[in-house]
């Protein structure tokens, strides 16, 4: 008899300008509501060869390699732009996509990881080609308010990697017609990314705006965030020739 779960395991990608740690609270809470969490660690992306994104997919389909239950894969911020390339990686089956404040990958091509209007930003950021921890790019207090609990924000900024320039430089190939290969929605936390949740919504997908929140409440707003999950999750299920819905 399989004694596997039926329902679908939550893969919780972070950004690779944060670490693991970011997702771990999301992760405990779903725990506690008797689902299961895979939170797999990036932090090798700083020090991988170029082109730097292939740690990502590479990363992932090692966390994953031993489940047996089907997966929503979840991205947050810049993991989002991944997650087609990441879902195309894996040997597990992928039930769903779900954006985490995060931008959306063109329907196909050439996706560039830097948007065009922060690279002279950012070069004038780096030094030697490096740049700064994500959590020194906008001062101290931005931080502090983003996360205001000190041990929390500890951990969080211990994790941050020293990403080089040639990250934001590459360009990643999207899969052809990804998001019309499986069900995807968008989870939205903070205003900077509303007019990607209106595009997600104009595509059709289940979209969920958490209030009074910001975008690392995946750390500091566990409670929600996961509430806000396990709903897309159903919206999905419940669409009609979801392969979510059967089994």
């Amino acid at each position: 008899m399989d004694s596997a779960p039926r329902e679908p395991t939550f893969v919780l990608v972070h950004s690779p300008l944060v670490g693991p740690t970011s997702w771990l609270p999301v992760a405990r809470e779903l725990g506690r509501r008797g689902r299961v969490a895979v939170v797999p660690s990036l932090l090798g992306v700083a020090e991988a060869p170029e082109p730097q994104w292939r740690h990502v997919p590479d990363a992932v389909r090692t966390a994953t390699s031993e489940l047996r239950q089907r997966i929503v894969l979840v991205g947050h911020s810049g993991a989002g732009l991944l997650l087609p390339v990441i879902a195309n990686a894996l040997a597990v089956e992928v039930t769903a996509l779900v954006f985490v404040d995060s931008l959306l990958p063109p329907p196909a091509g050439q996706l560039l990881l830097g948007r065009p209007e922060f690279m002279d930003q950012l070069h004038a950021m780096a030094t030697d080609g490096v740049l700064a921890p994500w959590s020194r790019w906008f001062g101290a207090s931005a931080m502090r308010e983003l996360v205001p609990d000190e041990r929390l924000r500890a951990h969080l900024e211990a994790e941050m990697p020293r990403l080089p320039l040639s990250y934001f430089e590459a360009t990643v190939p999207v899969p052809d017609d990804w998001a019309n290969g499986r069900p995807c929605a968008y989870l939205l936390l903070s205003a900077p990314y509303a007019q990607s949740a209106a595009e997600a919504r104009a595509r059709g997908w289940p979209v969920i705006e958490v209030h009074g929140v910001q975008h690392l409440a995946i750390a500091t707003d566990a409670s929600p965030v996961t509430q806000a999950l396990l709903d897309l999750e159903r919206s999905l299920s419940n669409r009609p020739g979801s392969a979510a819905s059967t089994d």
